[in-house]
């Protein structure tokens, strides 16, 4: 049964690292010190969500600022970001920790679970790479249904007027312009 740290499990982050062996008396460092890694990063997510969701989290149904039993009554999607930024996280950590043991390659590895894990944590936290905060982030609608979403689709519309022919109007189309090219309104 996988070992429960934070939004991950002790499986998931050890096995971020393909060569290190679990379940031996050898085993350095112990699953204990892997959680401990788990439950530190699944605190700072917690730090985030408090605060940037604080309003959805003491909405109906209120979760007495409990962010985890929040986090639970989410989508998959929240839940699955929740865990890789803690998998990330905690395997930063667990490497660095594996590098002092003298294991090839874990310091790399290690480097680059960090920079993606801050990545997400900056994403999650509506911060640009400089810290500055930002007005969105792309996690938002996932944990707020009212969140700002981002979108592609254009603010404004119109009838360009060049690809238009003589007889059509902005109000055939189903636009609300007031003026488009051609328009017999238009005076």
């Amino acid at each position: 049964m996988p070992t429960p740290t934070g939004y991950t499990t002790v499986e998931n982050i050890a096995g971020m690292f393909p060569t290190f062996v679990r379940g031996t008396p050898q085993q350095k460092p112990a699953d204990s010190l892997i959680e401990t890694y788990g439950n530190d990063v699944s605190s700072e997510i917690n730090a985030i969500l408090d605060r940037r969701f604080a309003e959805a989290i003491a909405g109906p149904p209120s979760f007495v600022g409990q962010v985890a039993n929040w986090v639970a009554s989410l989508g998959t999607d929240a839940q699955n970001i929740c865990e890789k930024i803690n998998r990330y996280g905690a395997a930063a950590e667990l490497g660095e920790t594996l590098a002092t043991f003298g294991i090839a390659g874990a310091r790399d590895l290690a480097k680059s679970f960090e920079g993606l894990y801050l990545e997400m944590l900056d994403a999650l936290d509506a911060r640009d790479r400089n810290g500055k905060p930002l007005a969105s982030g792309p996690y938002d609608h996932l944990f707020d249904p009212l969140a700002r979403t981002e979108t592609p689709r254009p603010g404004l519309q119109g009838i360009a007027g060049g690809d238009q022919s003589p007889d059509q109007t902005a109000a055939d189309l189903g636009l609300s312009n007031v003026f488009s090219k051609f328009d017999p309104n238009e005076g």
